[in-house]
């Protein structure tokens, strides 16, 4: 089964599509850029507006390594814009998919600790 494009934009990094939008996250108020790869492989969320800038990594493939599945927090060595683009969306992408350091995060009371 594909991933639901309504409402969705398309981009497409190194050859590889993605879908990517902004919603509201289901257990607070804040928003959250998502990203999934066609394949589904890849799945990010991105928290707005947050103290720490993080990813959190929910899909099967981070950095060119499968992962186990369970979603990890990872800070993004970059600042979130207050505006969402489609650039951003791509170096969100770009930066999770290709090879280098990533530092775990953990989050406790909305606050972000390295793991």
């Amino acid at each position: 089964m594909g991933v639901l494009k309504a409402g969705r934009r398309k981009i497409i990094v190194d050859d590889k599509e993605y879908i990517w939008y902004v919603s509201q996250d289901d257990e607070s108020d804040h928003y959250l850029l998502n990203i999934v790869s066609e394949d589904k492989s890849c799945v990010l969320a991105c928290p707005l507006k947050t103290e720490t800038p993080y990813l959190i990594s929910k899909g099967r493939l981070f950095k060119t390594e499968k992962t186990d599945g369970i979603w990890k927090r990872y800070r993004l060595p970059f600042d979130i814009p207050e505006i969402i683009t489609p650039a951003f969306a791509a170096k969100v992408i770009s930066w999770a998919t290709h090879e280098g350091e990533a530092v775990p995060l953990q989050i406790k009371d909305g606050k972000s600790f390295p793991v």
